[in-house]
C-alpha cells in the first residue's frame, strides 16, 4: 500500500479536461468499472446542486469542495458529500484534503524568497548556493540548479520502488536531508544510476524526488525544518488554519478520509493516511478555505490582508515559460493548462484519496479549485475512466460559472 500511494500521490497530470495518457502505463479497463446502475438517471439533471450530485456518484467520488475566487474576492464555496462515511461527516469549508501536487505550489516560495533576498541565483549550481553536491553521474560537467529542479529539467527522474520504500504510516524516520543524500548521492541507500535522465537542462521530465531535494534546499538555506519554515512564511502569515505536511499536522475532525472507489459492486474502501519523507513533493493537506486565501494572495501579487508571502515581481517572474523547447507549459514551479479552452496556471494533483486542481487567471483575477477525497485521477490511469469523466465534467461545469462570473 506505501508503495502504491508514493507512486502516484505526486503523479502530474498531462493537461486538465482531456488528459494525454500516452506517456502512462495505462492497463485495459475491467469488470471493475461495472455496468450502470438502472436507478440513476442516464442524463444529469440541469440544476447544479443535481449535476455534481448524479456525476459524483456516477463517478465514485464521495466528497467533493469548490471555490472560485473573482476580482480577488471569494465569489463561491460549495461543498457535497462526505468527508467521511462511516462517520457521517459531510465534507465542509475547512475539511483538508490530499492534494497531491499541489503542494509543490508552496515548496517553491522558500526558495524564491531566498532569491528576493540574493542569499540564492537560482541559476548556480547547488554545490555553490548551498553545498549540497547533486551531480548528474553521467553529465558531471553540467551543473544541477535550483531553478531546473523547480522546473523538472534537473536531469533527476522518479524511482517509484525508491518513493515507495520512503512512504511511512508514522512521521518518516528520515528527514529531508537523509531523503536527498539517499536518493541522489552514490552509495546512498535508495541511489540508483538510473534516478538520472537526460543531461541537465536539456529535457524535462516530470520529478517528484526533484521537488523533495528543492525543500531540502531551502532548509539549508533558511538552517530551519521545512515544516516549521513553511508554517512560518506561508501557513501562519496567509490564516492557513488547515493546512500542514503530515497527517498529524491537521486537526483529525477536519481531515477528509482517502477513498478508493470499485464500481462492481459500487463500494468505497478507506485508505490508510501515510506520510512522506518526499513530502515537499506531494504531502500536503489543506482545504478549499485555505487555498482560496492562497490562490487570492497568488493573484494579489503575493500579498494577503497586508500580509506578503512574495514580492509582486518575483510572483509576476514566476509565470513566465521556463523551457519552451523543452515543455511550453512549464512556468517556475507552476503549470499552464487548458480547461474550456481558456489558459490557467497552477498545478493539479492526482493521488489515492485525491484528486484536486488549482487554476488561476491572473488577468481576470480569478481562481478555481475543486477538491476530492477520491482517486479518480489516479483510476483513469489504469483504463478506469468513470472518476476522470465525471471530475472532467464537473470542472468543465464549474469553469463555465467561473468564466460567466468574469464576464458579467
Amino acid at each position: 500500500m506505501g508503495f502504491a500511494l508514493a507512486l502516484l500521490a505526486g503523479c502530474e497530470l498531462a493537461e486538465v479536461g482531456a488528459v494525454d495518457l500516452a506517456d502512462a502505463a495505462v492497463a485495459a479497463p475491467t469488470d471493475a468499472q461495472g455496468a450502470a446502475d438502472d436507478s440513476v438517471p442516464d442524463a444529469p439533471p440541469e440544476d447544479l446542486e443535481g449535476f455534481v450530485a448524479w456525476h459524483m456518484e456516477q463517478g465514485g467520488i464521495p466528497g467533493l469542495a469548490v471555490g472560485m475566487v473573482v476580482d480577488g474576492e471569494v465569489a463561491f464555496t460549495g461543498t457535497w458529500g462526505w468527508a467521511d462515511i462511516e462517520a457521517e461527516r459531510p465534507v465542509a469549508e475547512d475539511t483538508a484534503f490530499a492534494v497531491a501536487s499541489i503542494s509543490k505550489l508552496f515548496t517553491g516560495v522558500p526558495l524564491m524568497r531566498l532569491a528576493e533576498e540574493g542569499r540564492l541565483d537560482l541559476d548556480a549550481a547547488t554545490e555553490d548556493a548551498f553545498g549540497f553536491r547533486l551531480v548528474h553521474p553521467a553529465h558531471p560537467e553540467s551543473p544541477i540548479t535550483t531553478r531546473q529542479l523547480l522546473t523538472h529539467s534537473s536531469g533527476l527522474v522518479d524511482d517509484w520502488l525508491a518513493l515507495g520504500q520512503t512512504t511511512y504510516e508514522g512521521e518518516p524516520p528520515l528527514d529531508l536531508g537523509e531523503f536527498a543524500r539517499a536518493y541522489a548521492q552514490p552509495g546512498g541507500e535508495f541511489y540508483g544510476d538510473d534516478h538520472f535522465g537526460g543531461a541537465p537542462g536539456t529535457d524535462w521530465e516530470y520529478c517528484n524526488a526533484g521537488f523533495a531535494i528543492a525543500g531540502h534546499l531551502a532548509e539549508l538555506g533558511w538552517d530551519e525544518d521545512f515544516r516549521a519554515l513553511t508554517r512560518r512564511q506561508i501557513f501562519e502569515p496567509l490564516g492557513l488554519e488547515d493546512t500542514g505536511w503530515f497527517y498529524a499536522d491537521v486537526d483529525p475532525e477536519k481531515r477528509a478520509t482517502l477513498y478508493g472507489y470499485s464500481a462492481r459492486p459500487p463500494s468505497y474502501a478507506a485508505s490508510d493516511p501515510v506520510n512522506f519523507a518526499h513530502y515537499p513533493a506531494g504531502g500536503l493537506r489543506s482545504s478549499v478555505r485555505d487555498l482560496l486565501r492562497y490562490a487570492r494572495a497568488w493573484l494579489a501579487g503575493g500579498e494577503l490582508d497586508g500580509r506578503r508571502f512574495l514580492e509582486a515581481d518575483t510572483v509576476r517572474g514566476m509565470l513566465v515559460q521556463q523551457v519552451p523547447e523543452l515543455n511550453s507549459r512549464q512556468a517556475l514551479v507552476l503549470r499552464y493548462d487548458v480547461l474550456g479552452g481558456r489558459t490557467y496556471i497552477g498545478h493539479s494533483g492526482a493521488g489515492i484519496g485525491g484528486s484536486a486542481n488549482f487554476l488561476m487567471d491572473p488577468g481576470a483575477h480569478a481562481a478555481l479549485i475543486v477538491l476530492t477525497n477520491s482517486d479518480a485521477y489516479v483510476r483513469a490511469r489504469f483504463g478506469l475512466t468513470s472518476g476522470r469523466e465525471a471530475l472532467d465534467a464537473i470542472l468543465e461545469r464549474f469553469e463555465a460559472d467561473l468564466r460567466a462570473r468574469i464576464e458579467g
